[in-house]
């Protein structure tokens, strides 16, 4: 395409050229009419503009300029001063001569054109093939130089022309030094076997026209006299016409490879040896997966002697199943440079089936290519129980560690909805300390979950401990309720609640029991479209409490109703629905129940109709509660008042220690002072010389019990009260607190009114 542009441009430049030629010599015939003698020259300016467009364009240009000047010749010439020019007989004349004229410069501006033409093109093709030889001599000069081989061009009559860096280095000679001589004076072998000068195969090459490869029962002497085993091969040189122009010898030293052969060999013996030393199985099979060699453990394995397995392959020893299984995997431990190591089923001589640690990897021939595939086989059944304990195990550990993360997950919901509240201007003193409460119970809850993960001991059995004591049900069910709003009103959800009418009480956890509460009734509201109906009916039947949660939802597929309380159990996957499914909330719902001694189903009539769930759970009797009724737990103590008193926080998590320290100042009157660090700390003390010190234990720099022995070594601090806040609550951090000379050892986050109880007792003592 690009060629044809190009063709294209110059055409219309030739005749454009020629156009334009006739046009300036009609405006110069014009201009210059005075001044050109009509008499004698009144068509120079033409003529010259014939002859240009005859040296530039050639014939076709010429002959158009010919044609348009003739055409407007007369237009011009009639209307210039003195000229003759019209429809005289000799103005005829001077147009007949000017044509004839014209058509003569037009035949030799073609020849002289298509001759320049011809020219160029030969010096095109000449500097063409000069350019093309220089970069063939290059690309062969780079060629031989980057072959890994050593490379011998010669001449028709054999005479050295170029040996490569690998040539000079296998021969001995150098490109100058072998130049122009014989080859056999420098390329000279001998048959390894007879040991008589090899024929040089240039003859042959020559004019045979043939590619000649030779064996590796070549020795190369070198110039010094000494000898290499190589391997060679030789083909003709030819030109751009197919004439051969010489020979090129290419050939390799493989002293390296002979030695590793013979490695090899010795190698495979001591291999046969070794392997019929094994205690497991061995075998080695050829490339058609056929044995060639098994050892006596793999005999009894595979109940016949050696001499009926050799040559024979699986499918011809054993049953098409264990066939495939042995059989598995040999084709890439060929291609492969690596041990592939699988997992099989084999049936022993014993005719018991044992799991087996099969590896197979691969075994090189003379050539180096991998010819035969290896394979040992050792009994790794009891190693397989021990995996199969171990996964079980692990999955345990996953199982509790999801447990542990939704319960830490399902107080955070109720926390954030609190402070969302305690941000609105529009919130009252009651809305205030409903949310205080709400945000004090899901602190306890957290705080007591991280307890539970401090028990390593209970964590490995599986176990969760329960506190009870004896609840009111509607309390509980009051408190879940609550937990639940913001989701449901969120999605438009109308939510019905039936408690009894009179209280009954449960022997129970209420943090646990409202977990279970929580989970179902968050499942059924993420799993009920907007604008579905929730009901919630407590009711006491006999010696039992029973909790029904009944949705308008998606249902549940009756398929999957008898699992939906197994770990990782996933309902239906939808666009519309992201947050999962019932996989770690359902599991934890029936191991509460019935940790509580109740048990609980699940029913619905199918995806699209909704579903329901009941609890039922053992209630107290009536008249263990009659003269309890209407308390409700303790009460809390009205606010103890505090002496005033210099407390130094020390704390690096900055919020914890503003917070502690707004609480000390504002509700319990106290005298506060701050520091983030040990050396702050104790710089801290010294200056300000508190009564009592509320130590974080981790500190960068220096730790808490480093800031408490440093202080206690000083006189002015032998009474103070140390009292370490921290996370670390083990028996181990109790006892390394009391060698510092801590006096007290509170675990975060510290009830307030255990703290206000020590301080009431650091007064009194005071």
């Amino acid at each position: 395409m690009k060629e044809d542009r190009t063709v294209l441009k110059r055409t219309l430049l030739r005749y454009g050229g020629a156009v334009m030629a006739v046009v300036l010599a009609a405006v110069v015939r014009v201009l210059l009419g005075s001044v050109i003698m009509a008499d004698h020259y009144p068509l120079g300016p033409y003529f010259l503009a014939l002859v240009v467009a005859a040296w530039y364009g050639g014939l076709g240009p010429s002959l158009v300029a010919l044609i348009l000047s003739v055409v407007i010749i007369p237009v011009f010439e009639r209307g210039m001063e003195g000229s003759h020019f019209g429809w005289s007989i000799d103005a005829r004349v001077d147009s007949g001569r000017y044509m004839l004229a014209g058509l003569a410069i037009a035949f030799l501006g073609g020849r002289m054109r298509a001759a320049r033409s011809r020219a160029e093109a030969n010096a095109a093709r000449a500097e063409h093939a000069l350019e093309a030889e220089q970069v063939q001599r290059e690309r062969l000069r780079v060629t031989l130089q980057s072959i890994a081989d050593g490379v011998i061009a010669t001449d028709p009559r054999g005479n050295i022309t170029a040996l490569n860096p690998v040539a000079e280095r296998l021969t001995g000679w150098t490109t100058a030094e072998a130049e122009h001589r014989p080859l056999t004076e420098v390329f000279r072998t001998i048959d390894n076997t007879t040991l008589n000068t090899s024929e040089m195969p240039v003859v042959e090459v020559m004019y045979g026209d043939s590619l000649v490869h030779s064996d590796d029962h070549r020795i190369l002497v070198l110039k010094d006299g000494t000898t290499r085993p190589i391997e060679q091969s030789t083909a003709p040189l030819r030109d751009e016409r197919g004439k051969i122009t010489g020979v090129v010898i290419t050939f390799r030293d493989i002293f390296e490879r002979k030695r590793s052969e013979a490695q090899l060999r010795e190698s495979e013996e001591r291999f046969a040896r070794f392997m019929q030393q094994l205690p497991g199985l061995a075998w080695i099979k050829d490339d058609q997966g056929r044995y060639v060699y098994v050892n006596s453990a793999a005999e009894r394995a595979f109940r016949a002697p050696r001499s009926e397995l050799y040559g024979k392959t699986d499918d011809q020893i054993f049953p098409p199943e264990t066939a495939a299984q042995f059989r598995a995997n040999d084709r890439h431990a060929l291609s492969s440079s690596a041990g592939v190591q699988v997992i099989e089923a084999l049936e022993h001589g014993d005719g018991i089936v044992h799991h087996s640690l099969v590896s197979k990897f691969p075994i090189p021939g003379p050539n180096g290519k991998a010819e035969l595939v290896g394979g040992m086989a050792i009994d790794i059944t009891e190693r397989r129980e021990m995996e199969q304990a171990l996964k079980e195990a692990d999955r345990k550990k996953d199982e509790f560690l999801a447990t542990l993360a939704h319960e830490l997950r399902n107080p955070l919901a109720p926390i954030r909805n609190a402070l969302h509240l305690l941000g609105r201007a529009d919130a009252d003193e009651s809305a205030r300390e409903e949310v205080r409460a709400v945000l004090l119970r899901q602190v306890d809850q957290l705080a007591r979950l991280v307890d539970d993960l401090m028990d390593v001991s209970r964590i490995t059995r599986g176990n969760i401990e329960l506190r009870n004591e004896r609840i009111d049900i509607a309390a509980v069910v009051r408190q879940a309720v609550h937990a639940c709003h913001p989701l449901m009103d969120d999605r438009g959800h109308t939510l019905s609640v039936s408690l009894p009418a009179d209280p009954v009480y449960l022997d129970a956890d209420p943090t646990r029991l409202g977990q279970v509460l929580d989970n179902l009734l968050t499942n059924a509201a993420k799993y009920t479209d907007p604008g579905g109906q929730i009901e919630l009916a407590v009711n006491r039947e006999g010696p039992e409490v029973v909790i029904r949660i009944r949705d308008t939802g998606i249902g549940i597929d009756p398929q999957k109703l008898p699992y939906i309380f197994d770990l990782f159990m996933q309902a239906e996957r939808r666009l519309d629905r992201s947050q999962g499914g019932l996989g770690i909330g359902l599991s934890l719902v029936r191991n509460l129940v019935e940790m509580h001694g109740g048990n609980v189903t699940a029913r619905s009539e199918g995806l699209g109709h909704g579903s329901e769930f009941e609890i039922r759970l053992p209630a107290l009797p009536p008249a263990t509660v009659e003269g309890d009724r209407g308390r409700s737990g303790m009460r809390r103590q009205p606010a103890r008042a505090l002496a005033r008193r210099r407390i130094l926080v020390v704390d690096d998590n900055v919020d914890s220690a503003r917070m502690m320290a707004l609480l000390l100042k504002r509700s319990w009157g106290q005298e506060v002072e701050v520091a983030h660090d040990g050396a702050a700390a104790i710089e801290a003390a010294c200056t300000f010389r508190p009564e009592l010190i509320l130590l974080d234990i981790g500190l960068p720099g220096m730790s808490g019990y480093d800031v408490a022995k440093d202080l206690r070594q000083r006189p002015e601090f032998e009474r103070t009260v140390i009292v370490a806040m921290t996370g670390w609550g083990q028996d181990e951090d109790r006892r390394r607190s009391r060698e510092a000379g801590i006096d007290h050892h509170l675990v975060k986050p510290v009830d307030t009114d255990d703290l206000e109880q020590l301080l009431a007792e650091q007064g009194r003592h005071a």
